[in-house]
């Protein structure tokens, strides 16, 4: 499922564990304290209990190296970002098939069509 980001920043950063491309996300878009995205903001990133913590213990980076991706968790997250034009699970598979760079080129350019 190929879908726009509703708004979007050029963002190059850290990709994290979820696969949200950070410049499409609505709390690095805001114009009031905006989040600086998942490089600068790594800490937040890092506490992520859903996500980070998980790869962490299971010895992955990303949610589409672990064995049961896409969990129960994942899917139901990963439907609450269809709203802003990003397919979670079609970002980890991005992430899979092209690797970090790509998947960055592809956001940045072709993705905010």
């Amino acid at each position: 499922m190929e879908v726009s980001v509703v708004k979007c920043k050029p963002y190059s950063g850290r990709v994290p564990a979820c696969g949200v491309f950070c410049g499409g996300c609505p709390v690095y878009t805001r114009d009031r304290k905006p989040c600086l995205g998942a490089e600068v903001n790594r800490a937040r990133c890092e506490r992520c209990k859903s996500y980070h913590l998980c790869c962490l213990n299971r010895g992955v980076i990303h949610c589409f190296q672990c064995n049961i991706f896409p969990c129960a968790r994942f899917r139901s997250f990963a439907r609450s970002w269809l709203k802003y034009g990003q397919d979670l699970i079609a970002n980890q598979l991005r992430l899979k098939a092209d690797g970090i760079e790509a998947f960055l080129v592809h956001y940045n350019t072709e993705g905010k069509e």
